[in-house]
């Protein structure tokens, strides 16, 4: 069977009762019905089975890698963007760009080793220890290649790396790039001190070129090509057009230079851009040298490790002081080209916001991996077919050096830098791309909001302890706003346990990441509780939770019931609410154990003939010690009825979830469940409780359509937003999901 792999080419330039987590019971607490959470015994929880893919259908689908890096190529010195007008003559970058998509929002750090070290790790600098140059690179860290060897998906993958490492540190071994887990290396492991007389090492050993070092880094990919059957992944890491500034064959650029060395002193921009150039003609060699059906099964990545240095910057865009090694644009905007296998878009432009980290999954996932998400790394791969599909909404990069450290954080619209002695400089990128006008000191709410979110974004990755995180302590919210990710920011709350006599500080962070806004909570409320008159069962403890709420939810198909095993929703105040409990009517001894959702009668939490301990919150802690809410959280909305309810958290499906009121042609009114108690008595007998439908059984209502304002959720859409609505009776919040809960809501 004659099968051809694609080739992928790098380049780089409770309360008792609770349906809770855990399967403890509340039997402490003095109740009627006392229940546990539902037990883990599988009867409930889907498993997935993945299915072998037999080796002939992997080698089908597999494309190869190509992953090209330049080395100091700004986006000042890319023919592919419009920031400057004295530019490289790149023919062959350009028809990859042509031929594929160009990145207009590409983000990596300010320096070589430090981007590298994100590519090769997924991860962060805070998170690899590589924040400066130049840093080693721990063995310790699974790096992309080893990651491709070691997993069953991808491990059909030969690999190797050609060119500029400086990774090792200050004086690397030999070694270092096989020790931390290359298969192959063939190139340079620092700087070059002359592109024509410069230290080769290949696998350990170390030899002697005088070989233009363009050349033969190319020459020594095509060498390695040749052997190889598919897949394969080569990452070809240039240092042109790093320093020394030289002269390069003539035969490879289309610049008139003399090459004497007043004259490249006077001149480095365009000695500069002739290495770009002498470059692009290698590449070209490169893809080139590929039979037509390997080519045409080749994915290629071309990126910039950073932004230009300043001796070469091209001022009329970037500030000297803005480029290469700084945190500024002009040092971290790179030049980011995909084209080939799998790319269906062609001469596209792309804003979708993307880093170097990235490439570790995008990388992977193209292999095969199918995982969207590794380490810090998130893929981009499915933008190769579509404008923007699944965009970030944030970006982090850091550095540390002796003239810049700190780190740096972006959205599609503004970016904030944060440097180590704490002063903080905040820029619009839509008007203000080259950075001079900066806007912390702004009174705009709408840039003081942008603040607040980065800022968020940046903490929740570095893990400073916020100063300026927003205290909500009994604040009683007001924004309508049915968008999670206007709710970016770090919260704090000084509150009381009131029967324990204790204090506690709630801990809430909102950030976005991937298209989702992600509650990062210690499930502490903004208001004192515990507060009834008998205390909780269950000790309230500070929990580490995290919930993510989709950006863009959809009305699905068929509702999702509520259920024991997925939490209903997340508050603004960072307390989920799980409205069921796990207690049934003639089940057991009434307390524990009805973990079936098609049980008959179970009990409802908020009738107060269930002797459910709950706080004037209706809440109460499980058993592991979440404090969670079964009714309506009333300290979180004001219910004076002169002004429509604001939002009050979001429900397991994205959807926002409002308070009472709403305003009904001018009027505003609480809005009405389509819920109402069932006539007559329920059934008696075996295993029926009998007695007269009052509410004290979940069971004991029925929806009737149309009879209030909302649906059979507990929804309806107002001025085309659909959400929610807090009501005084059943069922309380959310009587069903309307859309697709968020796998991240489901409990263990």
């Amino acid at each position: 069977m004659n099968i051809k792999i694609a080739s992928i080419i790098l380049i780089t330039f409770s309360f008792i009762g609770c349906g809770g987590s855990g399967g403890s019971s509340d039997n402490n607490e003095e109740i009627i019905v006392p229940v546990t959470t539902p037990s883990d015994n599988g009867s409930e929880t889907e498993t997935e089975t993945e299915t072998e893919t037999e080796t002939e259908t992997e080698t089908e689908t597999s494309p190869n890698i190509l992953f090209i890096i330049s080395d100091d190529q700004g986006l000042d010195a890319s023919a592919q963007y419009s920031y400057s007008t004295d530019l490289p003559n790149t023919p062959s970058i350009d028809a990859l760009a042509n031929t594929g998509i160009t990145y207009d929002n590409a983000w990596a750090t300010p320096a070589c080793t430090t981007t590298r070290a994100t590519i090769l790790t997924g991860k962060y600098g805070i998170n690899s220890d590589v924040t400066y140059v130049p840093a080693q690179l721990s063995a310790d860290h699974t790096i992309l290649q080893k990651y491709l060897a070691s997993n069953e998906a991808t491990q059909h993958y030969q690999s190797a790396v050609f060119g500029k490492w400086h990774v090792g540190g200050g004086d690397s071994d030999a070694s270092h790039p096989n020790d931390v887990g290359l298969q192959h290396y063939a190139g340079n492991l620092g700087n070059l001190t002359d592109y024509y007389n410069w230290e080769l090492t290949v696998n350990g050993e170390v030899e002697a070129s005088t070989q233009y070092h363009t050349t033969h880094i190319t020459n020594l990919a095509i060498d390695w090509l040749g052997q190889q059957s598919d897949p394969w992944f080569a990452w070809v890491a240039y240092s042109a057009p790093h320093s020394p500034m030289h002269l390069p064959p003539e035969n490879l650029h289309d610049r008139t230079l003399s090459g004497d060395s007043e004259d490249i002193n006077n001149n480095k921009r365009d000695y500069y851009l002739a290495a770009i150039e002498a470059m692009d003609t290698e590449i070209g060699r490169l893809l080139s040298s590929m039979d037509q059906a390997t080519r045409d099964n080749t994915v290629v990545i071309f990126i910039g490790d950073n932004g230009s240095p300043k001796g070469v910057i091209d001022n009329a865009s970037f500030e000297n002081s803005h480029g290469k090694g700084s945190l500024y644009q002009g040092g971290v905007a790179i030049p980011m080209i995909v084209s080939g296998k799998g790319v269906t878009r062609t001469n596209s432009r792309e804003s979708a916001i993307v880093t170097a980290t990235d490439l570790y999954a995008t990388i992977a996932d193209l292999a095969g991996s199918s995982v969207s998400q590794i380490h810090d790394s998130y893929s981009f791969k499915n933008t190769f077919e579509s404008d923007s599909s699944g965009a970030q909404n944030y970006a982090y990069t850091e550095f540390q050096s002796d003239d810049t450290t700190g780190w740096s954080v972006r959205s599609q619209t503004h970016k904030l830098i944060k440097f180590e002695d704490g002063t903080q400089e905040l820029f619009s990128l839509t008007d203000n791309f080259s950075e001079t006008d900066d806007l912390i000191q702004s009174s705009d709410n709408s840039v003081i909001q942008q603040y607040d979110a980065l800022l968020a974004f940046g903490q929740s990755i570095t893990g400073e302890n916020s100063d300026t995180a927003q205290d909500i302590t009994n604040i009683i919210l007001s924004n309508n706003s049915g968008n999670c990710a206007d709710y970016v920011a770090s919260y704090l709350s000084n509150v009381q346990d009131v029967n324990n006599n204790t204090v506690f500080v709630g801990d809430l962070m909102i950030t976005l990441q991937n298209n989702k806004c992600v509650f990062t909570t210690n499930a502490i409320p903004n208001h004192d509780f515990n507060d009834g008159g008998e205390a909780f069962p269950n000790n309230v403890s500070e929990q580490n939770d995290e919930f993510e709420i989709t950006q863009s939810p959809a009305i699905a198909s068929d509702i999702t019931p509520i259920s024991l095993t997925v939490d209903n929703a997340i508050l603004l105040n960072g307390v989920k609410v799980d409205l069921l409990a796990a207690g049934c009517y003639n089940v057991g001894n009434g307390k524990v154990g009805c973990n079936d959702m098609n049980q008959p009668w179970r009990y409802d939490p908020m009738h107060p003939a269930n002797g459910f301990r709950v706080d004037s919150h209706n809440a109460h802690a499980q058993p592991d010690g979440t404090y969670h809410y079964h009714g309506s959280p009333f300290a979180l909305f004001s219910d004076d009825g002169q002004n429509a309810s604001p939002v009050v958290g979001f429900a397991a499906d994205g959807f926002p979830i409002f308070g009472s009121f709403f305003d009904d042609a001018g009027v505003i009114r609480k809005a009405l469940p389509s819920y109402q108690l069932k006539s007559g008595t329920r059934p008696s007998g075996t295993g029926e409780p009998g007695g007269s439908y009052d509410g004290s059984f979940r069971d004991d209502y029925e929806y009737v359509e149309s009879l209030g304002d909302l649906d059979e959720c507990n929804g309806m859409t107002i001025n085309g937003v659909y959400g929610y609505y807090i009501t005084d009776n059943y069922p309380y919040v959310v009587g069903c999901f309307s859309g697709t809960p968020d796998p991240s809501f489901n409990k263990n």
